[in-house]
């Protein structure tokens, strides 16, 4: 509005200037009075009539621009609606896309689930194509409605079968059986019961022995006498005095009412059979033995302090300077008063030593957790997988404190996230990275059966052949990450950003032919504590906690040395109740050269 009067006034004055600058002239000079007149009267009139039209003409520009700001007000709320339509439009847009990607992964996961639903596809028996479909008896009969022409016997025909027609049977592969077999026996001497040949009737023409094997399992109370006695001249005490064919001391634990071997049966029973101690405690009940299973509890705590003493030597081992370890975690479930927690056991191993500690830390996934329990020691690598708190301790590792150490990541895990994509995204180039990897552990699997030393390895780790694979690796991951990913499956996009992010971790290993190339190694020790925690599915305490990671790192040590656990807790029980304290001779390499005091 303001604008159209600017421009009307702007005109005015440039026809007022165009009329000044004209010479004046007087146009009534030759008029008559009369012509006067009517010429006065002609412009009066003419002028009322211009006065009108400009009335008339202000007028409708005033309608014109009320239009015209009423037409401007609608246009700004049209323009405010289109905005919040555009946004709205991107909201949707945006829920859309989440909303695709979602129903992606969840189809993903539904044709992996269908696909693994009885078993893997790998262990599915190919049909072969040519051969004819088999006749089924169930369709003849279901088909069958009375009448001639329904009748169908070819599965009973072919049950009948010809030998003419049969194919020949494919013949027995012998080259896997073994060179001899091994036959049933128990270790020691076996309990010979001969026959009494004076009741034979007849001559004896050859002998054999028949193998029967008996299991023996009884509980029995023993009393040991006690006399209360004083010697002259001091204060009176209890003691046992053993008679002629009975123990010499009081075969108890120390702490407990039971002997060594019945607290080698019962962490036998717990950590190694994974009975939990309602079972054991209905077990020994059925037996005929009144107990609670708090005492059994009670006792494992007994053989848990002299573990203890046995761990702080194996900690010290596996800690050596320039040692390789490999980390894990895994979850637990435990009780907190009157709440169930969800905390974490840590396992490290060290494969040179045939070590496994578990340990635990009030529950704590913390990259605290494992560099306390690292402390100050000087370690050559350290193996852990590629989840946030091994970020941190990777970190960690990287200070003035563990500047020498190297952090590795698995390559397992990343070789599985790409599986996983295969599998569930169905990315087709994601097969070509898990054959690259698996052409990797297929070489380091050859190299072990081989008995390569760490120099022997460490060339075959440099040469041609593995350079070629990895730059090959590399090659792929970068003309996949430069590619737009909005059309990706999500799991192919966490496989790459994984392998991106952790490639001189995940590497590693070629640089040295000390180190290993996964953590299959912890993965492996840690799977019995997650087999005990599915059957006892939480733990009533942090004790409890604490004294299954004290028994598990035994066992698992044990294992890692290839002896036998129920021996080996039979002969330390045994050890420590006569008076072993070299916990060094105790530990399970050494354990036969443990002298009792």
């Amino acid at each position: 509005m303001f604008k159209l009067s600017e421009i009307v006034n702007q005109k005015r004055e440039l026809l007022m200037r165009d009329t000044f600058s004209r010479p004046a002239l007087n146009r009534s000079e030759d008029m008559s009075e009369d012509q006067k007149d009517r010429f006065i009267d002609y412009l009066a009139d003419r002028v009322t009539n211009l006065d009108l039209d400009k009335r008339a003409m202000e007028l409708v520009l005033e309608d014109f621009l009320r239009t015209q700001q009423e037409m401007q007000k609608s246009m700004a709320a049209l323009q405010a609606d289109q905005q919040k339509l555009l946004s709205r439009l991107d909201e949707e847009t945006r829920k859309r896309k989440a909303a695709e990607r979602k129903a992606q992964r969840l189809d993903e996961r539904l044709k992996y689930a269908n696909a693994n639903r009885f078993g893997d596809k790998r262990q599915k028996v190919k049909k072969d194509s040519d051969k004819p479909d088999e006749p089924d008896r169930n369709k003849e009969k279901e088909e069958f409605d009375g009448t001639d022409d329904t009748l169908r016997t070819d599965s009973v025909n072919n049950e009948a079968g010809n030998p003419e027609n049969q194919p020949p049977k494919k013949e027995r592969d012998l080259s896997n059986r073994p060179d001899e077999y091994k036959t049933m026996g128990v270790e020691g001497e076996p309990v010979y019961h001969p026959s009494d040949r004076s009741k034979v009737p007849g001559h004896v023409i050859e002998t054999k022995t028949v193998q029967v094997f008996s299991f023996k399992t009884c509980l029995v109370e023993e009393r040991f006498e006690m006399v209360h006695y004083a010697e002259p001249g001091k204060k009176p005490k209890w003691g046992y005095f053993p008679s002629q064919g009975h123990p010499e001391v009081v075969t108890k634990f120390e702490g407990t009412k039971a002997t060594p071997d019945f607290l080698q049966a019962i962490a036998y029973e717990v950590y190694v059979k994974n009975v939990t101690f309602g079972l054991l405690h209905q077990w020994l009940t059925d037996m005929g033995m009144t107990i609670s299973s708090n005492t059994l509890r009670n006792w494992l705590k007994k053989g848990k302090k002299y573990l203890d003493q046995l761990i702080v030597v194996l900690k010290s081992i596996a800690l050596e300077k320039d040692s390789i370890v490999n980390c894990d975690e895994t979850w637990c479930k435990v009780r907190k008063y009157d709440h169930y927690k969800k905390c974490y056991i840590w396992v490290l191993v060290n494969k040179s030593e045939k070590i496994c500690i578990f340990f635990y830390e009030d529950g704590s996934r913390g990259r605290d957790v494992l560099t306390n329990f690292l402390g100050d020691a000087e370690l050559k690598s350290v193996m852990t997988d590629g989840y946030n708190a091994y970020v941190f301790i990777g970190d960690e590792l990287k200070s003035a404190q563990f500047k020498d150490t190297i952090h590795q990541v698995c390559m397992s895990h990343n070789n599985n996230k790409f599986v996983k994509a295969a599998n569930q995204g169905s990315e087709p180039n994601a097969a070509l990275f898990s054959n690259d990897f698996g052409e990797l552990f297929f070489r380091e699997h050859r190299y072990d059966e081989a008995g390569l030393t760490s120099e022997e390895r460490l060339k075959e780790r440099q040469s041609l052949e593995t350079k070629e694979i990895v730059i090959r690796i590399r090659s792929r991951l970068d003309a996949e990450l430069s590619k737009d990913a909005e059309f990706r499956s999500p799991y192919y996009t966490e496989a790459l950003n994984y392998l991106n992010h952790f490639w001189d971790e995940l590497f590693a290993f070629l640089e040295d032919g000390e180190l290993p190339i996964d953590n299959n190694l912890a993965e492996r020790c840690i799977r019995k504590l997650t087999t005990q925690r599915n059957c006892m599915l939480h733990f009533g305490s942090d004790e409890g906690v604490e004294m299954a990671a004290t028994y598990h790192s035994v066992i698992s040590t044990v294992k890692l040395h290839g002896k036998s656990v129920w021996n080996y807790l039979g002969t330390f029980f045994t050890k420590i109740f006569n008076g072993c304290r070299d916990f060094f001779c105790l530990t399970p390499g050494n354990i036969e050269m443990a002298v009792c005091q």
